[in-house]
């Protein structure tokens, strides 16, 4: 099991005795702490004399007494582990301490995370307090980092929870690496880390370091031959005085994370008391999000899609609104990101293809043959493992046809598992379920996605519509990508066109399809069936 792999260096370079053993009990791998409680006798290859479970138990703990080596009882916690398909026992090895009985001992697992080997929240809570009561606290600066992983839910609902484990551990491996040996790092929970940084002259220092662990993580992974891309937004806080205390520190470093997410992950942000409003905002966002789906707080609105050499509307593409009864104007540009970072846009996506799907047997007839319904689908959303099973549920459940279904994604899934996007969208396109590359240009823009990636329609973004008429360089933009996509068989949809000169610009500039408040607004259902009632006229 132990490879020339990143993420076995936190278990070389860990104080913690630990022993990787095969199905046999015959090791595979031990550390120098293991080599230190046992005397340099812990040979690779060969069995070693514990008791290993039979079952299918996920951990199990008791002593030996490795008569030949020491004279002291040893303490271990064995977690069966599933690597490259064969089962492995990573152990917890420490001295069993005879003044107290075997009830009375704490198991090691009650003091450190199993998968990483680091110490818990209890103990971080420990340290952090014994820290800030100090008398170096006065003298020097102690900072907590909080660490969330940015994209690591859809990582693990698409390639299972065995390989997001491996990352879990080549992740805590960086960070350890970027850390001094006084500081303390913590796997709080999933893909959450927090860190003490101690013994700092000024604050940048702390940032000095959380933009090289951000930096690290941010370098490609190799696991099992699986590629993959992660980042990483952290939070940070300091400790002001003797007073302060451990709890509401590590909530002001979360708060701080939380809006490094909101400004666009891959970064960090320090705690500042005006974040508390922002942030509380949030959470009331993420905390009502079912009760908004139970009280039909939600609705939607379809703006129609004209081509623009027949005239006709050859489509509409659904967008949810929220009418929250505490936050008025509340934006999907607002409650969106946050519901992905959540997870909570799961049960809203499904909401959002039931009701599009059901409503598009009333607007259909009104619309140019081969028109489709578009809905926006979530990152988070289509990379989990189930996403197609679910997407066939609701298209049963509504009787639409896969003819009738455009589903709109953002380059932001080809960046978190290109491999796993491809070929979730290779089976939705051969089912006859049509893909549109939306808001093409505001992001990394990667022209190979065109060719990758099973799509047939390419949305330029408003930001490239805007002014096209007198702007010469955003013609040159669309010309190129209208060109190059003409060639690849794609149509091009201008996006936000609110003039007749911008109209007229996309459509010498060939244009397939536009979309924008000049032919209409987003509308309401009983709206938009009065919209295309008179215009089918």
């Amino acid at each position: 099991m132990h490879q020339t792999c990143e993420r076995y260096e936190i278990f070389d370079n860990s104080r913690i005795a630990i022993v990787i053993v095969d199905s046999d009990r015959i090791v595979t791998f031990a550390n120098q702490g293991a080599q230190d409680l046992l005397a340099n006798k812990v040979d690779i290859g060969r069995q070693l004399g514990v008791h290993l479970p039979n079952d299918d138990k996920q951990f199990f703990s008791s002593s030996f007494q490795p008569n030949e080596i020491s004279g002291q009882p040893i303490y271990y916690c064995a977690i069966a582990v599933v690597d490259n398909g064969e089962q492995h026992f990573l152990i917890y090895l420490h001295p069993f301490n005879m003044k107290l009985s075997g009830t009375e001992h704490l198991p090691f697992l009650a003091q450190h995370d199993p998968l990483t080997g680091l110490p818990n929240r209890n103990q971080f809570i420990k340290r952090l307090q014994r820290h800030c009561s100090s008398d170096a606290c006065e003298k020097t600066l102690t900072a907590v980092v909080f660490i969330d992983l940015d994209g690591f839910k859809a990582i693990n609902d698409s390639l299972g929870h065995e390989m997001g484990d491996k990352l879990l551990q080549v992740v805590a491996g960086r960070i350890r690496n970027q850390l001094r040996n006084s500081d303390t790092l913590t796997r709080l929970s999933g893909d959450e880390f927090l860190i003490i940084l101690t013994g700092l002259e000024a604050r940048q220092d702390a940032a000095t370091v959380t933009q090289r662990i951000l930096d690290d993580l941010a370098r490609p992974y190799k696991i099992d031959s699986t590629d993959l891309y992660i980042t990483a937004s952290a939070g940070l806080t300091y400790c002001q005085d003797r007073t302060a205390r451990a709890e509401i520190m590590i909530q002001q470093a979360d708060i701080a994370m939380f809006e490094a997410k909101r400004a666009g992950r891959n970064t960090f942000q320090w705690f500042d008391k005006a974040l508390n409003d922002e942030v509380n905002r949030a959470l009331l966002i993420r905390n009502t999000v079912q009760k908004g789906l139970d009280k039909q707080q939600f609705h939607l609105v379809y703006q129609p899609q004209v081509c623009l050499e027949a005239e006709t509307v050859c489509g509409i593409e659904a967008l949810v609104r929220w009418r929250h009864p505490d936050i008025d104007g509340l934006s999907p540009a607002e409650f969106i990101p946050i519901l992905e970072s959540s997870g909570q846009i799961i049960p809203l996506s499904h909401w959002i293809m039931r009701q599009a799907f059901s409503d598009w047997h009333k607007i259909k007839p009104y619309l140019a043959e081969g028109a489709r319904v578009s809905v926006n689908v979530s990152t988070v959303h289509i990379s989990r493992s189930d996403f197609i099973e679910q997407l066939e549920r609701v298209m049963l459940e509504t009787n639409i046809k896969p003819s009738d279904i455009k589903l709109e994604i953002t380059e932001s899934m080809m960046l978190r598992n290109a491999q796993t996007a491809v070929a979730t969208l290779d089976k939705l396109a051969d089912k006859g379920i049509a893909i549109a590359l939306d808001d093409f240009g505001t992001g990394f823009s990667n022209l190979r996605y065109l060719t990758q990636m099973p799509i047939s329609d390419v949305k330029l973004d408003r930001s490239f519509i805007r002014d096209i008429d007198t702007h010469k360089a955003n013609q040159a933009i669309v010309r190129g990508i209208t060109s190059m996509s003409h060639e690849l068989g794609l149509k091009i949809v201008a996006e936000g066109v609110e003039t007749l000169s911008e109209k007229a610009e996309v459509k010498k500039l060939q244009a397939d399809i536009m979309q924008g408040y000049l032919e209409a607004t987003p509308l309401r259902f009983e709206p938009l069936i009065e919209f295309l009632t008179k215009r089918h006229q």
